[in-house]
């Protein structure tokens, strides 16, 4: 009987096979980590951009108080400081204020031009994440 005409896979094969599926799928796992992470900071992002949105909308339906007289010479308006919304995990962080706290133009008047600053904070894992929008409002004559 001939031992080298005998097929068949040696110890050596078997290992050499194990050792490359492990890496191999071992590489899968770590790029189907790294896609659910990504996902979920992008899902989170575009909530909190989504709120913004909303909230800036909110701001701007309420523009009349921003340039009632009683408001007309204060140069920042506080409408909220870091409200949780809901149970979402976001909070948010609205300001608006007159556009000669951040103008460098030194005859702009007082109350007529508005800017809206809206900040979105959300937790991602461990770190702390925030989304910024801002817009301009003025006011009719």
């Amino acid at each position: 009987m001939n031992i080298k005409s005998d097929k068949g896979f040696t110890g050596v094969d078997i290992t050499i096979a194990v050792l490359i599926i492990t890496i191999f799928t071992s590489l899968i796992a770590a790029l189907y980590q790294n896609y659910i992470i990504t996902s979920k900071n992008i899902e989170r992002k575009s909530e909190a951009i989504n709120y913004a949105i909303q909230e800036i909308e909110s701001l701007k339906t309420k523009s009349d108080t921003y340039f009632s007289e009683d408001n007309a010479d204060r140069l920042e308006i506080t409408e909220y400081e870091n409200v949780a919304i809901g149970t979402t995990g976001f909070s948010k962080t609205a300001i608006v204020q007159d556009y000669a706290k951040f103008s460098t133009k030194e005859d702009v008047q007082l109350g007529y031009v508005k800017k809206i600053i809206v900040k979105i904070s959300y937790k991602l894992g461990n770190k702390e994440q925030s989304v910024e929008l801002n817009t301009i409002i003025s006011k009719e004559n």
